[in-house]
């Protein structure tokens, strides 16, 4: 009965403290990270980064400023940051948002300032994959439709639906599209692999604002 009493003490505790910490969060204004050269780490989820201003749809220990970044990106003014930097991110965009949300990442850049995406799933290598049924397996040892569904779908669970979700499919060439059109220059685009992961399906790119 002690240890009960004990356990539910420290659930009690544990919970009290997130409730405070989301509506600190949520107090904050992103007015008041603001300045000059700042780097914005978008999607942050759990992890923060020092040096950045880490932002999130959904208020976590890392995050700094709440906000949908298809609605709020207007908070921001223009040629004010240095770097951009999205992981594991921009899937999770509908499709018809993301054109003026690049178009405003490029508004709010610096002369100079990039805008990184790292580990956006390519469509191409998965189904290449997928079709010769390599053993390249990131769940089990085959490349089979449950890793095509983990990358094209990101594999939510109820605790984490919709926001985990990936909204969308891309390949080296839509993205560079996307990108081009929005007025970016690309300085790099390619496949690399996740650390723990034996096949690169993650595209990362960097884009600059000239």
């Amino acid at each position: 009965m002690k240890k009960l009493k004990k356990v539910y003490r420290q659930t009690t505790k544990r919970w009290k403290w997130a409730l405070y910490k989301k509506r600190s969060i949520l107090s904050k204004d992103i007015e008041d990270f603001l300045k000059d050269g700042v780097r914005l780490h978008i999607g942050c989820g759990d992890k923060k980064l020092e040096g950045y201003l880490n932002i999130d749809i959904v208020p976590t220990q890392a995050t700094d400023v709440v906000m949908d970044i298809a609605k709020g990106l207007d908070r921001i003014p223009s040629d004010i940051a240095a770097e951009i930097r999205l992981e594991s991110v921009f899937e999770h965009f509908y499709r018809y948002d993301q054109m003026q949300i690049l178009r405003q990442f490029h508004r709010i850049l610096k002369k100079g300032g990039s805008l990184l995406i790292y580990w956006l799933p390519d469509f191409d290598t998965m189904i290449e994959a997928y079709l010769k049924k390599e053993n390249v397996g990131i769940k089990g040892e085959e490349f089979d439709l449950y890793n095509v569904y983990r990358y094209t779908h990101g594999d939510p669970i109820p605790k984490n639906s919709p926001q985990q979700l990936h909204k969308d499919i891309f390949t080296k060439d839509s993205i560079k599209s996307l990108l081009e059109e929005a007025d970016f220059s690309i300085e790099k685009l390619k496949n690399e692999k996740f650390p723990g992961e034996h096949l690169a399906v993650g595209i990362n790119i960097k884009a600059v604002k000239g």
